[in-house]
């Protein structure tokens, strides 16, 4: 059996929550998947056989979300009273916050979707459990090149964002 860093997933996603609030800012339920996702595969790759938290995923359009956590946040969040984490796990937590958070929530899904972890077991027409073992071997967020060009929603639909080149301007005496 492997050890385990923190009692639920309940724990971890409150936690993200209270550092969201206690950061002033705005956590999107998807969002808080993905964090908890990524949280908890990069914790397995960093620590073998110990896992963050105890729970199951499941391959969506989305990318991987928590069913239990997905079932009960559906209403709204429920009052919990402050998370304490571990100083160790909480710094471990703090790292895929400031690594992640800040990702627009595109963005983050799409790093999500588009690995070869998530390819593997994807299935447009089941809902499948997640072998996280399985994940954590083929899941390599790291590794993946960003983008140079984004899009972005606007108010007549998705556009395209690329970093801006100024022109060359010829100088004449």
């Amino acid at each position: 059996m492997p050890k385990i860093a923190t009692p639920s997933a309940f724990d971890v996603a409150y936690w993200f929550l209270q550092y969201a609030e206690k950061k002033q800012f705005f956590i999107e339920d998807e969002k808080l998947h993905h964090l908890l996702f990524l949280a908890q595969i990069i914790y397995m790759q960093r620590h073998g056989s110990e896992i963050l938290f105890p729970s199951m995923f499941i391959a969506t359009e989305k990318g991987f979300l928590e069913p239990n956590l997905l079932k009960v946040f559906a209403q709204g969040h429920p009052y919990m009273p402050n998370i304490k984490i571990n100083d160790k796990t909480a710094s471990f937590l703090e790292q895929i916050w400031n690594k992640y958070a800040n990702l627009p929530l595109l963005d983050l899904r799409s790093t999500v979707i588009q690995s070869q972890a998530f390819q593997s077991c994807y299935d447009k027409k089941n809902l499948i459990a997640v072998d996280m073992q399985q994940i954590a071997e083929l899941f390599t967020p790291e590794n993946e090149k960003t983008p140079t060009s984004r899009i972005r929603m606007s108010q007549h639909g998705p556009v395209m964002i690329s970093q801006w080149k100024p022109r060359k301007v010829n100088k004449q005496d």
